[in-house]
C-alpha cells in the first residue's frame, strides 16, 4: 500500500518522531534511584555519526525465510506519520522508510503486509482480540495505542511475552531501555518499543522575542545548565503577564507567560518532575507508588500556583476530539504567550507562525534533579500470542528496530536539521535532551483512565491541593484493579 506525504505531513513526522523510543530509562523519584546516565545535555549528532550507523554489526545472523508474509496491523490514523510506502517518491523520510522495507525483505527472504484498522483508539488492540479468539494468526506484530485495550489483551492472555523472543536485544541502542524496565511484569514483558515507533512527547514552545523584550535569562541556556524548573518558568510567565488594552480583564486581548490545557497532558507534569505514579516491589510487580507524600504535595502545590495564583496562565478548554493537538492556540502565533505547553503533534499547525519560537523541555522539580523527563503516551509493540513463528517474529521485529535506527533516524535529522525546520540548533539540541529522558510509565499503559493515573490533572480540574483526601479516596479502588491485572498476567504467563 502507498501513500504520498505531502510537505505537512513530513514536516509533522520530522519532529514528532526524532524523540524516538531508543532512549535510556531514566527515573526519579522518592522510591527510586536516580539514573546513571542522568540525561545532561548531549552534542548534536552529526552526519558523520549516522553513517557510522550502516557499518554496525546488528549481531542478527542469517536468515531465510523462505518467502513468508510478514504481517502488521496498525492504523495510520493514530500514526500521521508513514510506516510503510511502495515506492520512492523524492522526499527524505519516505525514501528512508522504503529501503528499510527493501533492506529486510531482500536480507531475510520476506515480505511485509500492512493492515490499516483505521480509527484512533482501540481498533489495533480489538483487530488483535479478534484474531486471538478467531485463532487466524491473521498478525505477527502490532502497533497499538499505549494507552487503550492493552489491559484486556493482557487480562486474556492474548499477548506473547517479548522475553520469550530469540534475537531480540533490548539493551541495543535501538530498542527503548524504559519500555523494557516500566512496562515488565516480573520477568513478563507483554509490551515493547524500539526506534520503529514513533513518538510525539510534550515540550514547552517560548517565543523568543518576548525573552528578550523582557531581558529574561535565555531559555536554551537554562536548560543546558540545569536550571530549567518549574519555578523559573513560573517567574519567567509572571514577569510577562499584561493586561494590555488596561480593562481589567483577562482574555484574549492580553498577554501571558504560560498556556496549559488541564486534561491528559497534566498527567506527565508528575514525571517532568521526578516522580513515577508506580514503583516495583521486590519481586518486580508494580505497585503504586506512595503519592500521598511530601514532595507530590509539593509538585501539586507548584502546579497550582502556576495555573492559578495570578493571570498568567492562558487556559485552553480541553476536547476530546482534539486528542493530541490539545493546548494548541492562536494567540501563541500571535504573540501573546510566552510559553506554550504541548506536543510536537502541533507543529504542522505552527508552520506560517511568522514569530521566531523554540523548543524546550518540560522543566525540573528543581536544580538538583539530575535529568529532564518526559512520559511516552504513544504508540507501543505488541505481538499476538497466536504467532506460528517466534523465531520470524524476533528476527523481522529486531531488523525493524535496527533498520529504523540506521535510516529513518538519520532521515529525520536531515528533515529537521539540515533544513532547519526546527528554526535553530539549539531546538535540535533540546530534541536530544527530550529523547534521553523518555520514560514510560506502567500505570498509564495499563491504567486505561483509572483515578491514580489523572492524580494530577483531576486536582487541577477541581482548583484543589487536596491530595491526602484525593488519595485516601482512591488509593484502594486502583491497587486492586492493578491487583487484578497483575494476578491475570501471572495466571497466563507464569
Amino acid at each position: 500500500m502507498s501513500r504520498n506525504l505531502h510537505l505537512t505531513l513530513a514536516f509533522m513526522l520530522a519532529l514528532l518522531s526524532f524523540v524516538s523510543c531508543s532512549a535510556p530509562a531514566n527515573t526519579d523519584s522518592e522510591t527510586q534511584a536516580e539514573p546513571t546516565e542522568n540525561g545532561e545535555t548531549a552534542p548534536a549528532d552529526t552526519t558523520s555519526g549516522f553513517a557510522d550507523r550502516l557499518n554496525i554489526d546488528d549481531g542478527i545472523g542469517s536468515y531465510d525465510f523462505s518467502g513468508a508474509v510478514f504481517n502488521i496491523v496498525l492504523s495510520t490514523e493514530q500514526m500521521s506519520d508513514p510506516y510503510f510506502t511502495d515506492a520512492e517518491n523524492g522526499e527524505v523520510i519516505n525514501d528512508a522508510v522504503y529501503r528499510r522495507t527493501i533492506n529486510i525483505e531482500e536480507r531475510f527472504n520476506v515480505s511485509f503486509e500492512h493492515h490499516d484498522t483505521g480509527g484512533d483508539w482501540n481498533e489495533v488492540s480489538e483487530a488483535v482480540r479478534i484474531s486471538v479468539l478467531a485463532g487466524d494468526k491473521a498478525y505477527d506484530l502490532a502497533v497499538a495505542h499505549t494507552y487503550i485495550g492493552l489491559t484486556g489483551l493482557m487480562s486474556n492472555g492474548s499477548l506473547y511475552d517479548w522475553n520469550k523472543l530469540p534475537v531480540v536485544d533490548m539493551i541495543k541502542p535501538w530498542w527503548n531501555s524504559s519500555a523494557k524496565e516500566k512496562l515488565q511484569i516480573g520477568d513478563v514483558l507483554l509490551t515493547a518499543c524500539s526506534d520503529y515507533i514513533y513518538q510525539r512527547p510534550m515540550v514547552i514552545f517560548f517565543n523568543k522575542q518576548m525573552i528578550a523584550d523582557s531581558n529574561l535569562e535565555n531559555p536554551y541556556e537554562l536548560v543546558k545548565s540545569g536550571a530549567w524548573t518549574w519555578d523559573k518558568l513560573t517567574s519567567h510567565a509572571r514577569a510577562v503577564t499584561s493586561d494590555l488594552n488596561g480593562d481589567g480583564v483577562f482574555d484574549e486581548s492580553d498577554q501571558y507567560g504560560y498556556s496549559h490545557t488541564v486534561g491528559w497532558q497534566s498527567v506527565t507534569v508528575v514525571h517532568s518532575m521526578g516522580l513515577s505514579l508506580t514503583e516495583f516491589d521486590e519481586n518486580g510487580y508494580p505497585r503504586f507508588a506512595p503519592l500521598a507524600s511530601e514532595k507530590m504535595q509539593t509538585v501539586v502545590e507548584k502546579f497550582y500556583d502556576l495555573l492559578y495564583n495570578g493571570n498568567q496562565t492562558l487556559h485552553v478548554p480541553w476536547e476530546p476530539w482534539m486528542g493530541a493537538k490539545a493546548g494548541i492556540t492562536p494567540l501563541f502565533g500571535q504573540g501573546q504567550v510566552l510559553y506554550l505547553h504541548s506536543n510536537t503533534e502541533i507543529l504542522p499547525d505552527m508552520r506560517d507562525i511568522t514569530i521566531e519560537f523554540g523548543l524546550l523541555p518540560l522543566p525540573k522539580f528543581d536544580e538538583a534533579q539530575n535529568s529532564y523527563y518526559v512520559m511516552s503516551d504513544t504508540q507501543v509493540l505488541i505481538i499476538p500470542v497466536s504467532i506460528d513463528s517466534p523465531e520470524m517474529v524476533g528476527v523481522i521485529s529486531e531488523a525493524l528496530a535496527v533498520e529504523s535506527y540506521k535510516h529513518v533516524v538519520p532521515a529525520v535529522y536531515e528533515v529537521t536539521y539540515e533544513n532547519k525546520r526546527l528554526r535553530d540548533s539549539e531546538s535540535y539540541e533540546m530534541f536530544n535532551i527530550i529523547r534521553s529522558g523518555l520514560v514510560y510509565e506502567f500505570s498509564w499503559t495499563y491504567g486505561e483512565g483509572g483515578p491514580m493515573v489523572y492524580i494530577l490533572p483531576t486536582l487541577m480540574s477541581q482548583k484543589s491541593t487536596n491530595l491526602a483526601s484525593f488519595y485516601a479516596q482512591n488509593v484502594k479502588a486502583a491497587e486492586k484493579q492493578l491487583e487484578r491485572v497483575i494476578d491475570k498476567v501471572l495466571e497466563h504467563y507464569s
